[in-house]
């Protein structure tokens, strides 16, 4: 399945509410990509960058993780969401496999 990382920024308000409440938001992200059909591998904070959060999350499909993407950004509790596709080796080396087998005509 694929593995993407979520790299998010919280609301002002969200980051209120969760210091307020004392909020472990771990069971809340896998619940979130459980319901899609994925898996939350890891989340966690990353303190001195521009996001709050990195998780990453193994989906059966694009679309399942486009729905989950939309759905978070659709709650409002983050300012900024940003997505890296994630790939292991045995990817590049099935890649690769196709690749030889591709055809491309550069310009002349």
């Amino acid at each position: 399945m694929p593995l993407y990382c979520l790299q998010g920024r919280y609301t002002k308000a969200s980051l209120t509410t969760i210091i307020e409440n004392k909020e472990d938001r771990t069971a809340a992200a896998a619940a979130a990509c459980e319901s899609v059909g994925g898996k939350l591998v890891c989340m966690y904070g990353a303190s001195g960058q521009d996001y709050h959060i990195m998780a990453i999350a193994d989906m059966p499909s694009l679309q399942s993780y486009m729905a989950l993407y939309m759905k978070i950004m659709q709650s409002g509790a983050f300012e900024t969401l940003k997505t890296i596709n994630l790939y292991t080796g045995a990817d590049v080396a099935a890649a690769a496999e196709m690749a030889s087998g591709a055809s491309y005509s550069p310009p002349n």
